[in-house]
């Protein structure tokens, strides 16, 4: 159609109109694959430049674009796919989307209702496959609901806890005309979080007031709400020490000097040693998750009072009971207990921060060994810190190196950490380190991953050299499994199995894609590699040969 006619046409086909609505809600980006039944919604995207559409090697890795397009941006992103093996290929990375209340859009398509339940290639029931790891499922009808099933989409994927959804319609569906419906996001749904009580603030500052050895700690809210800042303020104005969930250790810069760093197994023993001896813990815009807490006693201290923030009443007290749980906005929250603190002098500075964390720094340096061949991960973790700009995003994979570089990444600015939030897909991060870089071009990205997930999604690097989208990938190689590995020397009495394999040099396979490549075996070789890699302003492998026995902990030990 004509662009002058589209304007004054009042019917339209129901693709057309799809598209249209993605626009309305400032979808710039569209991760897929084409198929038999989305072919409608490929074919209005090439009519629409302010779009770009990426065209990935597999489903999953489409999905886990928009995941790190979506958290890097704070904006919903969508993906794209066709019927049956298309929409099950996306299934890991939509897990990951729920499981980490991430607001990824999937706009598939469906068989044609003629060859429906008539065992027909391809045929399935993709909204029951898709409800249990997406906030709502639902196949469009017929062409005049296209419109509100997009709108639907949108408002339950941004309603708090944020999530994924999912909407299908087929292709004769997509073909036929319907009214063109001009309704903006505001009509349809809520774009302001509602402020906490100031009942319930008043109820939190006395407990503080009333605290001894009182604790913040800080999740995502802090970062999706743009209150880092106010939080430092906070903190700062009662001396109060600030410790991290281990999922957001960038809600807090590490170079604060109240800043305690992430919690949990592999997080930092200066967060690890004095947490547990709060008597009262705030937990400020928080999801509490398994790494930071093992979901046990220990870290919270089982006596200590826990207010539990959150903009999501549901994930209040599903771990800890609370002696008070707060919903509103994150940045409400700060503000409120802020101008509490500030109007009676409020201080609490009951710990040493600077020192916890100058014996956690020499403990942690104290562990890598720089002349150490094989190269040791905690070298590799240490040197991934160093080279990495202070504004740059690092993407972590599940796994063994995961682990080591959690341990050893001090964040500085919001929003520069990713990680598979509750989901631990192997191989996901590298292509959520492509959906990063798409969304914030201006900074350096860099992924970490282990062997096993390099092999995952390596086709995407081809994805990465078309579209220019230049990320260091760093491949911890251990020719195995490190973090099973790690669990049967712990669990299994060191009977391994199954765990060894044989990798091809990644460096050497980055450069038949065209990309940029390197090969280390050399400890002294590593951080010159890192630096070409992000010179090359190509998408880069650094494939690291490290020892096979440096393992992570599998186990919190207090």
């Amino acid at each position: 159609m004509d662009p002058k006619e589209h304007k004054t046409a009042t019917t339209t086909t129901g693709a057309r109109a799809l598209v249209d609505a993605l626009l309305r809600e400032g979808v710039d980006h569209v991760f897929g694959i084409p198929g038999t039944q989305n072919l409608a919604i490929i074919d209005a995207l090439r009519d629409t430049p302010q779009i770009r559409f990426i065209l990935t090697r597999h489903e999953q890795g489409a999905a886990f674009m928009a995941y790190g397009f979506a958290r890097a941006s704070r904006r919903p992103a969508v993906v794209t796919a066709t019927e049956g093996p298309g929409v099950t290929n996306l299934a890991t990375a939509m897990g990951a989307a729920y499981r980490g209340l991430v607001p990824v859009i999937s706009v598939c398509g469906v068989q044609e209702s003629t060859m429906r339940e008539r065992d027909a290639t391809q045929d399935m029931d993709q909204v029951t496959f898709m409800r249990p790891i997406t906030k709502w499922a639902h196949s469009i009808p017929n062409v005049q609901k296209v419109q509100e099933a997009v709108r639907k989409a949108f408002r339950v994927a941004l309603t708090e806890p944020q999530g994924p959804t999912h909407i299908e319609a087929s292709s004769e569906i997509l073909l036929e005309q319907t009214a063109i419906e001009t309704i903006a996001p505001a009509a349809y749904r809520n774009m302001v979080l509602p402020s906490c009580s100031s009942a319930q603030l008043d109820q939190v500052y006395a407990l503080l007031a009333g605290a001894e050895r009182p604790v913040f700690v800080v999740g995502r809210g802090v970062i999706s709400e743009a209150a880092t800042g106010a939080m430092a303020a906070l903190a700062e104005c009662t001396g109060i020490p600030v410790g991290a969930l281990q999922y957001s250790p960038d809600a807090f810069p590490c170079s604060h000097p109240l800043a305690l760093g992430p919690l949990g197994r592999n997080g930092f023993g200066s967060a690890n040693r004095v947490v547990p001896k709060a008597d009262v813990i705030i937990a400020i815009g928080a999801h509490i998750d398994v790494f930071s807490t093992l979901h046990k006693y220990g870290i919270f201290s089982e006596q200590a009072k826990l207010v539990h923030h959150s903009t999501a009443p549901g994930q209040i007290g599903i771990v800890f009971p609370v002696t008070l749980g707060v919903t509103g906005s994150t940045v409400s929250f700060i503000a409120g207990l802020s101008e509490r603190a500030a109007r009676a002098g409020l201080r609490k500075p009951w710990v040493d921060v600077a020192k916890a964390r100058a014996d956690w720094e020499t403990e942690l340096q104290g562990a890598v060994r720089h002349e150490a061949e094989p190269i040791q991960s905690q070298f590799v973790a240490h040197m991934i810190r160093k080279v990495l700009p202070r504004d740059g995003l690092l993407v972590v994979d599940a796994g063994n190196g995961g682990k080591h570089v959690r341990s050893y990444f001090k964040s500085y600015e919001p929003g520069t950490f990713l990680c598979i939030d509750d989901w631990a897909s192997v191989g996901g991060s590298f292509p959520i380190a492509l959906g990063a870089k798409l969304a914030r071009p201006d900074r350096p990205v860099l992924c970490a991953s282990g062997d096993m997930g390099a092999m995952c999604n390596i086709g995407e690097l081809e994805t990465a050299m078309r579209e220019k989208i230049p990320v260091v990938y760093v491949v911890f190689n251990d020719q195995g499994l490190g973090n099973e590995r790690a669990f049967q020397n712990e669990h299994y009495g060191g009977r391994f199995y199954a765990v060894d394999y044989r990798n091809p040099d990644f460096g050497a396979l980055a450069r038949v894609f065209g990309a940029h490549g390197e090969h280390v075996t050399r400890p002294a070789d590593l951080e010159d590699a890192l630096h070409r890699a992000f010179d090359s302003g190509k998408p880069a492998i650094v494939d690291v040969m490290i020892d096979q026995h440096t393992l992570a902990p599998v186990v919190y030990k207090p």
